[in-house]
């Protein structure tokens, strides 16, 4: 059946209504009545049955006859009190005014309106909304004589599709990232319009889980939002406050009489409100974020349609609110250290570019200090990374101590912290004072668990605008007074004096470049001779890296390769260093000169390196060396600090047929008996014994030792650093067999130890 179809009056209903009509127009345009009367009385039965509203009107648009729908939901109890009035009379102007025009439209066109919406508010207050059809009722001349009108109330399926509409666009906010505020506004909006005669609100918990704060309640009155603002959560706190205390709904039916609400009862004497229903919603942890309640003008209990709404706003409200607190986490993250809490350097940019704004406004001193562990790789390779990260936190901890809270503190990354300080503190006499302090406070001793150890740390300074012009500069500027505190020495801090020539790269700019200079190949080798002393030919040689910078010129290890080390840079460059120290090595043999072992310095980093044993394998292979031309060099305190690992590594090693030589020995405290595990073939006394091999006993009494040690164990002995003839001699009657400094030859080209090697055949005088 067709929507016009299922709205037509039977034939014999339209006839009787249009007849009677007829005649009471007749009777009406000769004074006959003032009041309409209909007096079928079979079809005022007839229409009371039906449950749609069912009215006919006359040519002005008067009710003459109605059902009791109509009447029931108008409000009124007799017929007469509803004959003769008119939309306008039942509606109101906005409403009434739209109704009459439809009307008007019926009478205008002589044409029915079918299926129209119509919206209606009830002088009750409920809202409803019906699907209405109007037939004009014609006399035999073809005029207008009134019309015939049915609605049929379909304000549960509109509410739905509001109901969904709503949902969707409030899914539609929190998935668009609109403010949490916004979206619960329009969540309990939503609601609102969906009850009749109710108020919503929304409260979450509070930080510390204690109270509860006013998030939502746009129809509610503002007193009333700010007295229930931050009231408590206990077990007779309103019906909010019990809700979030019990974990489950509380329905109030009556605010006035019901115990709960016993310490509000004189407050909500000032508002209309006569019942609570409250629901508490929770987040993915179950723990309680907060409340979706409903209030009610009247003392009623809520129905099952109201709970079922409120459920689901609650459910809304969950997911609003957890959407907030999951991009507020993300937002710190973004922003801040997760390990210290400290402000990251995603923030820090911001935060110092406003500072300097400041400073040119105010005229404010601001000054920028870096700060940076010294050799804190250490830490986490003797002791475990859950005890670095604990002296990180520690070191942030005796930052915040010494600097004003007020006053940024970030950790810029790994082990580097960057602070901001500004006024008098950044004149340069206090930040001397305060950078003294701060070193002082972050080298005391650290005590966790069974460790007790210290670290320093490198500290640079730089003002605004004394040492730079802009916020980029600041920072690069105290990050090169830093890097210069750490090349002389470490433990040490600096201010950055502009007026001194610029020696230094910016260490981030450094790496880069290092990164590139390895494609570009600016890096070469140099190898320092080392003589046997019973024949004085050249059996062997240790290669040491250097950079030709394309800006700054030839930089030395010294100045590239701590960075490399700490930035894990260190591990491709070794790479490197094995593969150009291997290929050169047997070019010189191929050139028919005699075969030497060439010595190569392997990193802590490289040690760790599981790579490290296939990275050897191939430089041997791609160039063809023999392995026992190859010596690796690692340091005594390298092998001690993780003493089976590195047997175990150095076993590999040797199966390869690599020879392994321990450098800087007798400065590590190494034992004896642990010595004896490693599977070395040579020891390379320390260059601080052989410089008072001239004039100091003890130094001579270590060198003999060592010596006489290494000929015991089988292992060959060089001494390194040796720069004088009496070292030299010295050596010789300690019968120690290899030799290698100055005296002998410094670090040089392959081309110029090439010719050297076709000229030393005989003894050394």
């Amino acid at each position: 059946m067709s929507k016009t179809a299922q709205y037509v009056l039977p034939l014999e209903e339209m006839l009787s209504l249009a007849a009677e009509l007829k005649r009471l127009d007749k009777m009406d345009k000769i004074g006959a009545a003032d009041e309409l009367h209909l007096s079928s009385d079979w079809l005022q039965i007839l229409v009371n049955q039906v449950s749609d509203h069912i009215y006919v009107k006359d040519r002005n648009f008067r009710v003459v006859k109605a059902n009791l729908s109509v009447l029931k939901d108008i409000g009124y109890e007799e017929i007469a009190e509803l004959l003769g009035k008119t939309d306008l009379d039942l509606h109101g102007e906005e409403i009434g005014s739209y109704f009459l025009a439809v009307d008007q439209e019926v009478a205008r066109t002589k044409k029915p309106k079918i299926d129209v919406e119509e919206f209606m508010i009830l002088p009750n207050g409920r809202r409803k909304w019906f699907f209405s059809s109007k037939f004009p009722v014609l006399d035999e001349a073809n005029e207008f004589v009134g019309l015939v009108g049915i609605s049929r109330d379909i304000t549960a399926r509109k509410k739905a599709e509001m109901l969904q509409e709503g949902q969707n666009k409030i899914l539609q906010d929190i998935a668009t990232g609109r403010p949490l505020s916004e979206v619960l506004d329009t969540l309990v909006q939503t609601i609102d319009e969906q009850l009749d005669g109710v108020m919503g609100s929304v409260m979450l918990v509070d930080n510390d889980g204690t109270s509860l704060t006013s998030a939502a309640g746009p129809n509610l009155p503002e007193g009333f939002l700010q007295l229930a603002d931050g009231i408590p959560i206990g077990p007779k706190v309103g019906s909010c406050g019990t809700a979030v205390y019990r974990r489950e709904s509380v329905f109030v039916d009556n605010i006035k009489e019901d115990e709960l609400w016993e310490m509000f009862r004189e407050t909500m004497a000032a508002f209309p409100m006569q019942s609570c229903w409250s629901v508490p919603f929770f987040g993915k942890d179950e723990m309680v974020l907060g409340t979706f309640g409903i209030y009610s003008n009247e003392i009623r209990s809520p129905t099952d349609y109201e709970k079922r709404v409120a459920m689901e706003a609650a459910r809304l409200a969950s997911i609003a609110v957890e959407r907030e607190i999951a991009e507020s986490k993300i937002r710190y993250l973004a922003n801040h250290d997760v390990l210290t809490g400290l402000p990251n350097r995603h923030e820090f940019k911001n935060r110092l570019e406003d500072k300097v704004v400041s400073s040119q406004d105010s005229g404010e001193p601001l000054a920028v200090v870096f700060v940076d562990l010294d050799n804190f790789k250490f830490v986490n390779d003797s002791f475990g990374h859950a005890v670095g990260d604990r002296v990180l936190q520690l070191v942030a901890e005796r930052i915040l101590s010494l600097h004003d809270p007020a006053q940024d503190v970030i950790r810029f990354g790994g082990d580097e912290f960057v602070l901001i300080v500004w006024g008098e503190a950044a004149k340069r006499k206090n930040l001397e004072a305060f950078m003294g302090k701060l070193m002082e406070e972050i080298t005391k001793t650290i005590q966790i668990g069974d460790y007790s150890f210290h670290v320093t740390c490198s500290i640079g300074a730089a003002r605004y605008p004394q040492d730079a012009g802009n916020a980029a500069q600041l920072l690069r500027n105290a990050d090169c007074a830093m890097f210069e505190a750490k090349s002389e020495g470490r433990n040490g801090f600096k201010i950055y004096d502009h007026t001194a020539p610029d020696k230094s790269v910016n260490r981030l700019t450094l790496l880069e470049n290092m990164r590139q200079g390895l494609e570009k190949e600016e890096f070469f080798l140099e190898y320092q001779p080392q003589y046997d002393l019973l024949s004085g030919r050249i059996v062997g040689a240790e290669a040491l890296v250097r950079w030709q910078h394309p800006e700054t010129g030839r930089l030395m290890p010294r100045e590239f390769i701590a960075l490399a080390e700490e930035s894990g840079l260190i591990v491709p460059l070794g790479r490197w260093v094995l593969h150009e120290a291997c290929r050169q090595n047997k070019a010189w043999q191929e050139a028919g000169l005699p075969p030497i072992t060439v010595g190569v310095n392997v990193s802590a980093r490289q040690f760790r390196d599981a790579r490290l044993t296939a990275d050897i394998a191939h430089a041997l292979e791609s160039s063809g060396l023999q392995a026992r031309y190859l010596e690796l060099e690692v340091t005594e305190s390298l092998l001690i600090e993780n003493a089976e690992q590195a047997i175990e590594l150095m076993a590999e090693l040797r199966k390869i047929g690599v020879n392994l030589a321990m450098d800087d020995f007798g400065i590590g405290y190494s034992s004896l008996a642990g010595l004896k595990k490693f599977p070395l073939t040579r020891l390379k006394i320390d260059q601080s014994f052989v410089e008072g091999l001239d004039t100091v006993a003890s130094d001579q009494s270590i060198a003999r030792a060592i010596i006489s040690l290494g000929r015991d164990l089988g292992l060959n002995v060089v001494a390194e650093g040796v720069e004088t003839a009496k070292q030299h001699a010295f050596l010789t009657t300690c019968q120690c067999e290899t030799v290698q400094g100055f005296h002998f030859g410094r670090p040089m080209a392959a081309p110029k130890l090439e010719k050297l090697l076709g000229m030393t055949r005989t003894p050394l005088g």
